[in-house]
């Protein structure tokens, strides 16, 4: 487009060439036109004919003109009218875009709400304005407090373009709420139109946590992890998390747990809060010798800071049909893990199982000296019982009661801070 010095330099050159050609026009031509309607005869020259074409072409422009402005004006301030209430519906936007941020929900949702209701807000152009002040006053409604008003300021947004950001809010507005039930299904369809939107992929594996629906949380946590914007451990822990939790409610079928055990990967079969899950469910179904097997198989792989006293407590209440081999075995632990508290107080009730009074008391003596525990002293009390001292029973039964109340007023503490 030509600037304005430019555009009026080309006006003047041509007006000034119109007029030269004018002017050279009426000096030499001699021509003259004439009109006959009889009865009547007109001539004039062609000079003044031209200058009389002239004039009427610009009397029929501006009549024309003016007409074209007289029927377009009451549609011109339409216009002007729904421009000012756009803008002033935009300054509403505004003010309560600050008011929700600044923590003063309620001004929040007056304002959006009113700009909500706006005429031009319900006009068809408007629309776009209309639903974003509905999210507004939804999330300023939730944030307050009020969910129930919440969730019919969402119903108003109908449009396709909006219904992503109406689907999003409610699934987020239903889960702060406990409602995960309700909030799932709507996350299926959001996350099936956009695989990769990390909000709705965290929503949908927080839902499917509270639905309890592990098989989903599986299948959810592959394409977020592939975002790269949930940390790889977190996403991990969730996972190891979630196959717990399935171990935990697979029928109670000894191949069908076994057969889910070993299809997982090196990593996760090898956890040891999942082994110790599947060992719990194998002894509380009499299959002892499949738990100590899988037990067995974890602890040997595991070494350093990967050991794991819970194991060892799982791998004692166990009962194979072979004792005496389960107690050499941990002996073997024994001299990689000499000072563990927990292997020693296992190894004393193996012993004890077996009527070896001495290495039983001995093992056992030898943890409550690294580590008192309540369990370690009363296995020890029960032992001396056992052997025939009720001094020495009764003296480990005090100290697991001093443990015991310690331990109740540390768990007291803990919860008042």
């Amino acid at each position: 487009m030509l600037s304005k010095p430019i555009g009026w330099s080309i006006w003047i050159f041509a007006m000034a060439t119109l007029a030269v050609a004018l002017a050279l026009a009426g000096r030499y031509g001699a021509g003259y036109v004439v009109f006959v309607v009889p009865p009547w005869r007109i001539e004039m020259s062609m000079m003044m004919f031209v200058f009389l074409l002239l004039g009427l072409g610009a009397l029929a422009y501006f009549a024309i003109r003016f007409s074209v402005l007289a029927v377009e004006l009451p549609q011109r301030m339409r216009a002007k009218q729904r421009e000012r209430e756009r803008a002033r519906i935009v300054a509403d936007l505004h003010d309560s875009l600050r008011a929700l941020f600044g923590g003063r929900f309620d001004d929040a949702e007056k304002l959006a709400k009113r700009a909500m209701s706006a005429k031009e807000a319900a006009h068809e152009v408007g629309d776009d304005l209309r639903h974003l002040a509905a999210a507004l006053a939804a999330w300023a409604a939730h944030e307050g407090g009020n969910l129930p008003a919440a969730l019919p300021y969402l119903a108003n947004i109908d449009s396709a373009r909006s219904a992503n950001m109406r689907d999003a809010s409610k699934a987020y507005m239903l889960l702060a709420e406990g409602r995960a039930a309700e909030a799932l299904p709507i996350l299926q369809s959001l996350a099936a139109l956009d695989p990769t939107n990390i909000g709705v992929l965290k929503m949908k594996v927080e839902a499917e946590i509270a639905a309890k629906a592990w098989s989903d949380v599986l299948l959810t946590l592959g394409p977020l992890k592939r975002t790269g914007l949930m940390p790889g451990s977190v996403v991990d822990e969730i996972r190891l998390n979630a196959e717990i939790e399935l171990m935990k409610s697979r029928p109670s079928q000894r191949e069908l747990l076994l057969d889910t055990w070993r299809r997982l990967d090196t990593v996760t079969r090898y956890e040891p809060q999942l082994v110790d899950a599947l060992a719990a469910r194998l002894i509380a179904l009499g299959l002892s010798n499949d738990a100590v097997a899988i037990l067995e198989e974890t602890i040997d792989r595991l070494s350093g800071e990967q050991w794991s006293p819970p194991l060892i407590v799982r791998y004692a209440q166990a009962e194979p049909d072979s004792t005496l081999a389960q107690i050499e075995h941990a002996e073997g632990w024994l001299r990689r893990q000499p000072r563990d508290a927990a292997l020693l107080a296992a190894l004393g009730k193996l012993c004890m199982r077996q009527a070896l009074w001495g290495k039983a008391q001995s093992y056992l003596e030898a943890s409550v000296a690294l580590s008192p525990s309540l369990d370690a002293h009363m296995t020890l009390a029960r032992l001396m019982e056992q052997i025939g001292k009720p001094q020495e029973a009764l003296r480990h039964i005090r100290r697991s009661a001093e443990l015991a109340k310690q331990d109740q007023r540390g768990r007291t503490e803990s919860f008042a801070e």
